[in-house]
């Protein structure tokens, strides 16, 4: 590899790797809702030059995780009238996913639908009592979520969708983790889930499709009530 190529290689490894290091850092509340964020700033503290830092920024903003106000950046935050909003998508969105995936799975598609449900029940079913633990196993239910609305995703077989649906749910990520620890709201979840699995599973698309939107218009309705608690902004 000549020396402009192994240029051109280390340049898009510092953008992914800043790009990765600061969406963490926003999702994982690091930087917080509303705080300034500037290139020279994060720049230093990720020990990495300017021009990475910039270019991620400019990915954070196509998501929507950033926000330019009279040439300053901050971080996004969301409104209850825009959370609304982008449930209205999902709704729409999601629900035709879990219709597509009735009609379209095959044997092997609802064989990994099955284990992804059934991953999900046995992470939900050992929930730990200590305060300490709580976190990595909070980690391991968000990620058997999405793997199994990542098989619902492969099964529909439309990548468009997918692409569309991962941009909105980046802007109501950190709100996830407190859903969770309200009463009875995982074991709802759990049930739901399995109700949009087994109508898939048994090839009935018009169902699967009303189960996941019956499935989000609850989330959307305790989402907002969570987030009039804490006091969000209405508008």
């Amino acid at each position: 590899m000549g020396h402009e190529a192994t240029k051109t290689a280390e340049n898009r490894h510092a953008c992914e790797q800043a790009y990765e290091t600061i969406q963490g850092l926003i999702l994982g509340m690091e930087i917080r809702p509303g705080a300034a964020v500037t290139e020279t700033a994060l720049s230093q503290r990720l020990g990495l030059s300017r021009t990475p830092v910039r270019e991620a920024f400019k990915r954070l903003e196509q998501e929507g995780l950033i926000v330019t106000t009279n040439h300053r950046k901050r971080v996004y935050i969301l409104t209850i009238r825009e959370m609304e909003e982008l449930f209205d998508l999902k709704i729409c969105l999601e629900g035709a996913v879990a219709r597509w995936a009735g009609q379209r799975a095959d044997p092997d598609g609802r064989r990994r639908l099955r284990e992804a449900l059934q991953r999900m029940k046995r992470v939900a079913a050992v929930r730990p009592a200590e305060t300490a633990q709580e976190q990595a196993w909070l980690e391991d239910w968000l990620d058997s979520d999405q793997r199994f609305h990542d098989t619902l995703f492969d099964l529909a077989g439309n990548k468009r969708a997918r692409q569309v649906i991962r941009t909105c749910n980046m802007q109501w990520h950190r709100l996830r983790l407190g859903m969770l620890t309200l009463e009875g709201r995982l074991e709802r979840s759990v049930a739901e889930h399995e109700t949009i699995a087994l109508a898939v599973l048994a090839g009935k698309p018009a169902v699967a499709q009303k189960a996941m939107e019956t499935h989000l218009q609850n989330l959307q309705r305790e989402l907002v009530k969570v987030m009039r608690l804490l006091h969000y902004p209405t508008m």
